[in-house]
């Protein structure tokens, strides 16, 4: 079979995937999770502190049937410097509406996101606050309650 890649923006197609639906009530979550993998990517290792840091997560469908994967809020996926959701300390609002992340039969979605090298803070008075030369961690993950398929690279700031 072909690997279908989406070219949504955001990794998410826009039309309704009828089979999908019909899959959801038949593929147990724990399956369904485990047939997606993500991985994060960064075209270099190494930045200058202030560079913009272009981030490629990709959630493939390792499975030969389609799958969709609940998540317990609207977010669907979500990525982090170090732990810190999209690089800041400050708290996220998310509707407590569950939502769900439709996969065709091994198909690859990519999102791009880009980091500045800055972390947002709530309590500082500059709100914004430089990263210090170093390892980071950079992740991604699928954002369900239990087992979240996840990924992760290193970048170093100097």
């Amino acid at each position: 079979m072909e690997r279908r890649d989406s070219d949504d923006q955001f990794g998410f197609d826009e039309n309704v995937n009828y089979m999908g639906r019909a899959l959801r009530a038949l593929v147990p979550q724990r399956v369904a999770r485990r047939s997606i993998s993500v991985s994060v990517s960064t075209p270099d290792e190494r930045y200058e502190i202030g560079d913009e840091i272009p981030i490629t997560v990709t959630f493939d469908n390792r499975s030969p049937f389609p799958v969709v994967v609940e998540t317990p809020q609207q977010r669907l996926w979500g990525w982090e410097v170090n732990g810190e959701l999209e690089a800041s300390d400050e708290t996220y609002y998310v509707r407590n509406r569950p939502n769900a992340f439709y996969f065709r039969a091994r198909e690859k979605k990519r999102a791009s996101v880009t980091w500045d090298g800055w972390f947002q803070r709530e309590n500082e008075p500059t709100r914004r606050v430089a990263a210090d030369p170093g390892e980071y961690t950079v992740a991604a993950y699928l954002a369900t309650e239990n087992e979240r398929p996840r990924g992760e690279t290193t970048i170093t700031l100097r």
